[in-house]
């Protein structure tokens, strides 16, 4: 049986729609955080600093504000790790919790707030916390990275726990390039 013009040109792009979407929802970068970015309006940063840690999680997580989802990352083991969160510039997705702030540094350009988890109950303890009780305590950096001309700002918070140190925090934070 032989299919008129008009109905052969419509079968076969509905064909070739039904393959194309297929195919590209079957394929993937290989990159979730490439995968991420093609969804969100702010930018994805993806860590080329990792230190000796492999990625053992990543995920999109639901804001709870109704805003984009954010982006969240881990590598090491679950006894010492390193996190980067991140999601659009002035909302606020996740609470890193109780942290004492220390002095602002510097990371690409950026203004960064520097946490250590230390127990606020404990005053002589909370007094004596510096960028070195993170490697025994935990703690993060905070930092908004401007927009680009086609993507919003990115709010990013590097993580450290289990003996992960300032300067270990310091060099994820600075390997973190745009997708």
């Amino acid at each position: 049986m032989r299919l008129p013009k008009k109905a052969f040109f419509v079968l076969t792009l509905l064909m070739s729609l039904a393959l194309g979407a297929s195919g590209a929802q079957a394929m993937g970068s290989g990159n979730p955080f490439s995968d991420a970015q093609t969804g969100l309006t702010y930018g994805v940063y993806k860590p080329t600093q990792v230190l000796t840690f492999k990625r053992i999680d990543f995920r999109l997580i639901p804001c709870t504000q109704n805003q984009e989802e954010w982006v969240y990352s881990q590598y090491g083991t679950s006894k010492k790790y390193f996190e980067i969160m991140e999601t659009m510039a002035g909302v606020k997705c996740s609470d890193p919790g109780i942290a004492k702030k220390l002095s602002s540094i510097k990371i690409n350009g950026v203004i960064a707030k520097v946490f250590v988890y230390c127990d606020p109950a404990n005053q002589a303890l909370w007094k004596k916390c510096t960028t070195a009780s993170i490697a025994k305590n935990g703690g993060y950096l905070m930092f908004s990275t401007k927009a680009t001309k086609y993507l919003k700002g990115t709010e990013i918070q590097v993580q450290g726990i289990g003996g992960v140190s300032y300067s270990q925090l310091l060099a994820v934070a600075r390997g973190l390039s745009l997708i």
